[in-house]
């Protein structure tokens, strides 16, 4: 079992999928902590001036 995994994970088009994957759910997480950020939600600090 150990051994077939390491197989595929050597695989270039296995590491590929797998590092695509990865980088979309981090991305994913950070467009949802982007959205708690509240970044759109505050007035422009000069708009008054």
């Amino acid at each position: 079992m150990k051994k077939n995994l390491l197989i595929f994970l050597q695989k270039p088009t296995s590491m590929f999928v797998i590092k695509t994957v990865t980088f979309f759910a981090v991305f994913l997480v950070l467009l949802y902590i982007y959205g708690y950020s509240g970044v759109g939600n505050a007035k422009f600090i000069y708009a008054d001036f």
